[in-house]
């Protein structure tokens, strides 16, 4: 399925809704009134009644100081946009300050504080990093953080009278991550992930840069294997990474399957089977097989997170499993000559059939302690407010390479110019096949010990599986045992 560029790049900063046409889910829930005032009941303790000591657009004082102190997690999209977006945003608001703590290990930090119980030396506002899924779903259980939900229906001043909600496609209010139909964190943009590799390395080949069945897939591994290079890299030392480019697979098979819808409500919520369902134990199936024809590098285990992309940018591997953030991650080391490109794996063994692509939403945003003050959690509210503008949107695009949530970033035919070549790669494979995005997103975890020992095997086998050494489908079994002794154990 062909579609231009334009369109393409509307798929995939539009994933929320594709997930609605894929789904078929919609959302009766409602986010309250529209109003341009702050979340909070109760005015700011230091605002006036005076017109001209606060700021029209939300009624907060323009001479009570204020500093927010914030927990940023560096990541792949470096810290240049937030800076950027804190000069803009101070800039506005003299009155307002930002002390940040910038760390790629934030979450370590996040987590001594949240155990120290001290509200005070706690971040008035972190990125949402934790080390764990489960940690963040108990911190927001036992609330810790602040709702945000009444945040959807605020008016963007550069938004002509439209509220966010409005701003973004149908169902990125349903499919943006929410506990017991509530957020406390917006989305800010969104992220793809994937294989991604130098067009220049495959030209040169000749290899196959659009394969179009597995079997044409497979194929191109064995061209890459024939000339000594690694079909395929990914961090040993993180091994899930190697779900960014097998993960959103299971969807894939289900639909092939014609029973995508079902399999989508059982994954969503945590249903059994899990670990031995056909979807899963089919992807496990594959990886193996690939695994003992030496498709994935040898001593896997050992490859940190940077290791693994020096691979692929020195062509010691010609595939990388990562996200459209590597451009910019790896900007520095980037060689001469490298031009950016994306595949997706088709499972199919029929060409023309649909093509997963994970893709996902969120990517920027932050979250709010609860126990501070109205002025700063006022403040910090209209802070991520201001990330959601289009400059803002803009910018972070360009220099960063975050996807826009908002859908009138396309009006702007500037905005397509200025896409990174790792995006555009993604826009680029997009359309030129049918593919649908999607978000292995669980709205049910199941907690506890024995499940976090499940998942610990299952985890801790991915290096064996990838080099051959193991067969994955006894591990899934035990794992899948030890879920169902968890769900037992919660009734």
């Amino acid at each position: 399925m062909k579609v231009s560029m334009n369109k393409a790049l509307g798929m995939l900063v539009s994933v929320a809704m594709m997930f609605t046409i894929v789904i078929g889910c919609s959302s009766s829930k409602e986010t309250g009134e529209q109003t341009t005032k702050p979340s909070n009941s109760d005015s700011p303790s230091t605002s006036t009644s005076k017109d001209a000591d606060v700021y029209p657009e939300n009624g907060l004082s323009k001479t009570e100081k204020v500093t927010i102190r914030f927990g940023y997690w560096e990541n792949g999209y470096g810290r240049e946009w937030v800076d950027h977006a804190i000069a803009k945003f101070t800039e506005k608001y003299p009155n307002v300050k930002f002390d940040v703590t910038y760390s790629p290990k934030i979450m370590d930090l996040i987590s001594t504080k949240i155990a120290a119980k001290d509200d005070n030396d706690m971040f008035d506002i972190i990125s949402p990093a934790f080390n764990t899924k489960d940690e963040k779903v108990q911190v927001i259980k036992a609330g810790l953080f602040e709702e945000m939900t009444d945040l959807w229906n605020r008016v963007l001043p550069d938004s002509n009278g439209k509220t966010f909600r409005n701003l973004v496609n149908e169902g990125t209010f349903e499919f943006a991550e929410q506990y017991d139909g509530k957020f406390y964190e917006l989305p800010m943009g969104g992220s793809t992930v994937g294989l991604f590799y130098d067009k220049a390395l495959f030209e040169k080949n000749g290899w196959n840069q659009n394969p179009k069945t597995w079997e044409e897939f497979l194929q191109l591994m064995a061209d890459i294997k024939a000339k000594g290079i690694i079909p395929i890299t990914y961090p040993g030392v993180h091994p899930t990474y190697l779900s960014f480019a097998f993960g959103i697979k299971q969807f894939e098979i289900a639909e092939k399957n014609g029973n995508l819808e079902e399999f989508t409500k059982r994954f969503r919520k945590s249903e059994e089977p899990i670990y031995t369902s056909v979807e899963n134990k089919e992807i496990w199936k594959r990886i193996y097989e690939m695994g003992k024809l030496g498709y994935f590098p040898p001593g896997v285990a050992a490859l940190n997170h940077t290791q693994s992309q020096m691979q692929l940018l020195q062509h010691k591997a010609a595939l990388g499993a990562t996200g459209d953030w590597v451009q910019n991650e790896m900007k520095d080391s980037i060689p001469d000559g490298f031009k950016w490109g994306f595949m997706a794996i088709p499972f199919s063994s029929t060409a023309g059939d649909t093509i997963w692509i994970e893709n996902y939403i969120g990517a920027g945003g932050i979250m709010i302690w609860k126990n501070k003050s109205d002025l700063i959690k006022n403040w910090a509210k209209e802070f991520n407010l201001f990330l959601l503008s289009n400059d803002i949107q803009a910018y972070n695009n360009k220099f960063a390479g975050i996807y826009p949530i908002r859908k009138d970033f396309l009006d702007n035919p500037d905005n397509i110019k200025e896409l990174q070549d790792a995006p555009r790669a993604i826009m680029e494979f997009s359309k030129n096949n049918k593919v649908k995005l999607g978000l292995t997103m669980k709205e049910v975890l199941i907690t506890g010990p024995i499940a976090a020992q499940a998942d610990k095997m299952a985890t801790e086998m991915i290096n064996e599986v990838t080099s051959g050494k193991k067969d994955p489908m006894p591990i899934l079994e035990a794992a899948e045992k030890l879920v169902e002794k968890a769900i037992k154990e919660k009734k």
